[in-house]
């Protein structure tokens, strides 16, 4: 659902809300190759607060790196040689129940401060490697330290939950930009709708699920201007 019509450049502090809100920004079109994304996100960015083009990439980054444990246990029939980047049944139904336990345990972690341990070990200690939730080339030492800082545990657990229950359906879908407050420990993510553009299924469906958990998320939809 979304109420309100707003300035996304007038909303520098964000509160937690249960429904997304809208807003319009006109934008002057800029010279280069630049995406509709990367303009939103230069417009909205300051230096208090920084903002990422992410999409789909950190909240998997950040699940892959907490339950890499859980991935990449040696289920069998799961793992064929070696050289597999995830199992072979990780969009299969039941790919978290068979590794029920090692789930459980990763995820509780995010009930104490042994999550921000445990991403940071991981991230460490396997840098490169591949995984079907990681993406390396997005991260680095001042994204994670400011997600993990800035992103309630609960607001975490909230999307790992629902990303477990259909690996195939709901691994995407994300709002393109995270800003982040970082004296605040408080952040929102923003979709960016150029013209044309509408919100697809899976997106609405992250949009609901962030509206009834209080999920800070803004939907921008973007107007071209000349100046």
């Amino acid at each position: 659902m979304l109420p309100r019509l707003l300035r996304l450049a007038g909303l520098p502090k964000p509160a937690p809300r249960t429904q997304a809100e809208t807003a319009r920004i006109d934008l002057v079109l800029p010279q280069g190759d630049w995406s509709v994304e990367e303009a939103v996100r230069a417009h909205i960015e300051t230096p208090d607060a920084p903002a990422w083009y992410v999409e789909n990439t950190l909240i998997n980054s950040l699940f892959g790196l907490l339950c890499w444990e859980a991935v990449f246990t040696p289920v069998p029939g799961a793992f064929f040689h070696p050289f597999h980047t995830g199992p072979a049944d990780l969009q299969s139904a039941d790919f978290r129940h068979k590794r029920a336990q090692e789930f459980e345990r990763c995820l509780s972690a995010l009930d104490t401060q042994e999550y921000r341990e445990i991403i940071r070990r991981n991230y460490a200690d396997k840098a490169g490697i591949q995984s079907p939730f990681v993406f390396w080339e997005i991260l680095d030492d001042a994204l994670l330290d400011t997600a993990l800082d800035c992103i309630p545990p609960a607001h975490l657990k909230v999307c790992f939950e629902r990303m477990l229950r259909d690996i195939r359906a709901n691994r995407s879908g994300f709002p393109d930009l995270i800003q982040f407050w970082p004296r605040e420990k408080r952040y929102r993510m923003v979709e960016v709708k150029a013209p044309g553009d509408r919100l697809q299924d899976n997106q609405l469906r992250w949009l609901d699920c962030f509206a009834r958990h209080g999920i800070p998320v803004e939907v921008c939809w973007v107007q071209w201007t000349d100046r």
